[in-house]
């Protein structure tokens, strides 16, 4: 069953921007029950929420408890529930990635360009605690997903890299940044720890190839997410180089 046109679900490509007063300073009005909050306010306590329970700590009950309001009230304002709630979260966070690329040194080169954007987009989540998985199983089509969707896609074109290549490039790094940034430290800290303990028990005699890389083992998942990029990156530049070498019309 489709939906009807003037009810897109949130968070799909019609829906954005008209969603009314969710991202504007003036809040739909709310007529009867509580006046309506700030969206401000909104977005930084399900922040809060988000940082402290997951994805899913954040409802929207627990939600008008922290701001001493009511679900009616939230729904009123964000009419889709948690789903417009969590593409209003990932706008903003998307917002802040695509401000600080557009504000660092990135370089010249497209490769040290993608590479850079990329390490920033993986800072970004990795400050905001459990924010990745606002971008986990849904593509976000905000106004900022679309900018930096664009202005990658122009790089990866302008290094070479055919229309098949470029965006396929593109949702693997995308991929990859997420991933990675799932990962709360809280969780991969103690995890590395026991399983370097755990190869640490083994026989040596048996287990030569991991008893020499033990020493080795990433201990760092920031680092372990640069390799990861590099080694991509490493790939991709490949891609381009062996794609400038064909000649036009070849197959």
């Amino acid at each position: 069953m489709t939906e009807p046109p003037d009810h897109p679900r949130p968070v799909s490509p019609s829906w954005w921007p008209p969603a009314p007063g969710a991202d504007t300073a003036d809040p739909i009005p709310a007529g009867r029950g509580r006046p309506p909050l700030p969206v401000d306010e909104i977005l930084t306590e399900a922040f809060a929420l988000l940082s402290e329970g997951g994805i899913e700590g954040l409802g929207m009950r627990a939600l008008a408890r922290r701001l001493g309001s009511s679900t009616s009230t939230l729904y009123r304002q964000f009419p889709g529930g948690k789903d417009e709630l969590c593409a209003r979260l990932a706008e903003q966070v998307m917002t802040e990635i695509v401000d600080e690329i557009a504000n660092a040194d990135l370089g010249e080169d497209w490769a040290e360009i993608v590479e850079r954007s990329a390490t920033i987009s993986f800072d970004v989540l990795r400050r905001r605690p459990h924010s990745a998985a606002l971008f986990a199983d849904q593509v976000h089509f905000g106004p900022m997903g679309v900018v930096r969707y664009e202005v990658s896609l122009q790089l990866l074109l302008a290094a070479g890299l055919s229309p098949t290549e470029a965006a396929a490039a593109d949702h693997a790094l995308a991929r990859l940044i997420v991933g990675y940034a799932l990962q709360s430290p809280q969780v991969a800290s103690p995890s590395r720890y026991t399983v370097s303990e755990f190869y640490g028990r083994l026989d040596p005699d048996e287990f030569p190839s991991v008893t020499t890389v033990l020493p080795a083992l990433p201990e760092d998942l920031r680092a372990e997410f640069l390799f990861a990029l590099r080694t991509f990156m490493a790939g991709l530049r490949l891609l381009a180089a062996d794609t400038a070498d064909v000649p036009d019309g070849s197959p």
